[in-house]
């Protein structure tokens, strides 16, 4: 999918002038830059090399199960040759027990599977039911779970999926209780110190607010669909739209500020003159409520 390229956000200005903040907020928009980058050629290296591994991989590699197969069916007939020295037997084997056990781990074949038990002098079978006894017994031990006694447990995945299930159970009454306690020690009596932090907190917290909706206005204002005739520009501006929206509702000043510069609504004194608390909170989203983005009526 082709994306447009954003204008790039930053403070000018002399370097020796900046706050901290301010050389901060630079650092973090040339990281953002550098991540966005590798983002990109990973996003253009991946269907190539996924069409490449469907096309030309996956074959090569059913060809090689199939041959690996056929070895092991020579060999265990091979095996039954008169005139083979000790030394040989006991590489067919070894050949054959190795090949087969990998084998069966991904194809269910009785005869590969006979093969494995004569030259094994063993039971597959059986030996998985023991590799998953051990693997639950190890879970159970691990994260102090009971995984039952049932025999719905009929593979490595399930008994995986069991243990993360139970485990998840298990960390969200951790958390409810830690939680509860959180909300007790909340409730006894705070300092001063404490509640003008909180104040501060708030504060800036109501500043970032306000900044992120006054830009999402002048962008709803500018953007809205209806009131452009053109069809092409219509398309863009509802496209432009939703991404104003959904950095909205993520509280993205970031994503708002580059929108308004690929639109041209913004000056760089206007970022420039950010304030601190923005520029060290606002930048990449904050953990507040999200909210409902103002939503168009439909086009009649």
């Amino acid at each position: 999918m082709h994306r447009t390229r954003l204008k790039t956000v930053s403070i000018v200005g002399d370097r020796a002038l900046l706050s901290k903040g301010q050389k901060a907020f630079n650092k973090l928009i040339k990281d953002i830059e550098k991540k966005r980058s590798r983002l990109a050629a990973w996003e253009a290296a991946v269907p190539p090399y996924q069409q490449k591994y469907t096309g030309e991989m996956l074959p090569l590699v059913e060809a090689s199960v199939d041959l690996r197969v056929r070895m092991v069916h020579f060999l265990d007939r091979a095996s039954d040759r008169k005139g083979l020295t000790k030394t040989e037997r006991r590489m067919i084997v070894e050949l054959v027990t190795e090949l087969a056990g990998q084998l069966l781990a991904d194809r269910d074949d009785p005869v590969l599977k006979a093969a494995y038990n004569r030259h094994s002098r063993s039971d597959y079978d059986q030996e998985e039911a023991d590799a998953m006894q051990g693997m639950k017994s190890a879970l159970e031990e691990m994260l102090d779970i009971d995984l039952g006694g049932d025999a719905d447990l009929g593979s490595p995945e399930e008994i995986l999926q069991r243990a993360q299930a139970q485990f998840e159970e298990k960390q969200a009454r951790f958390d409810a209780d830690a939680q509860a306690r959180a909300d007790r020690r909340s409730k006894r009596k705070k300092s001063a110190k404490q509640l003008a932090q909180e104040a501060r907190q708030e504060a800036e917290e109501q500043q970032i607010s306000q900044s992120i909706r006054e830009v999402y206005r002048k962008l709803a204002s500018a953007l809205h669909p209806d009131r452009e005739p053109d069809p092409q520009e219509r398309a863009r501006k509802t496209a432009l739209m939703q991404r104003a929206n959904q950095a909205y509702q993520k509280n993205n000043l970031l994503q708002l500020l580059e929108l308004q510069l690929e639109l041209e609504h913004i000056d760089q004194s206007a970022i420039d003159n950010l304030s601190e608390c923005i520029l060290s909170k606002g930048g990449s989203g904050s953990s507040s409520p999200s909210r409902r983005s103002p939503s168009f009526p439909p086009k009649r």
